[in-house]
């Protein structure tokens, strides 16, 4: 079954990394958290809310899970791809959006850990001219992550 469109030729594919650098303990820690729906189901801000087709909203992630994150201007949703100990994936299906279904789509949500570090992968179809801004706002957006995930 097919799950995303290829990109439109209205867009180009664009991807975003960052690496965290933790260290070996909280490092730990973090990559509990990122595997667990609590992490990204409490503290959201009203009116935004990640939701599980489970209908659960804590314990561990399971490879094939739906789930959605959703508010104003944002609709992805997706499923829990690969689970491993040093992946985790998260594959947005066609109709995900941020902003509008015109400029951002996001498709891949990929997390590695790597020893200390955590690498965080974006990747989205995106119009053209908004590519920068599409990339300053996820500079700006991941920049508090390392404070947040835990």
């Amino acid at each position: 079954m097919k799950i995303q469109s290829e990109c439109s030729k209205h867009m180009v594919e664009h991807t975003f990394e960052k690496v965290f650098p933790f260290g070996p303990e909280k490092m730990e820690k973090v990559w509990k958290a990122l595997n667990k729906r609590e992490t990204f189901c409490a503290g959201q801000p009203f009116p935004y809310q990640v939701e599980f087709e489970t209908g659960l909203s804590t314990g561990d992630f399971h490879e094939g899970e739906l789930n959605i994150h959703h508010g104003p201007l944002l609709s992805v949703h997706g499923a829990i791809g690969k689970i491993t100990n040093d992946y985790r994936d998260l594959t947005y299906f066609y109709g995900s959006y941020v902003l509008s279904f015109r400029l951002v789509r996001p498709t891949r949500l990929e997390f590695f850990h790597e020893g200390e570090n955590l690498r965080v992968r974006l990747t989205s179809y995106v119009r053209p001219w908004f590519k920068g801004i599409w990339d300053k706002g996820n500079q700006f957006f991941w920049k508090f992550f390392d404070r947040t995930v835990l």
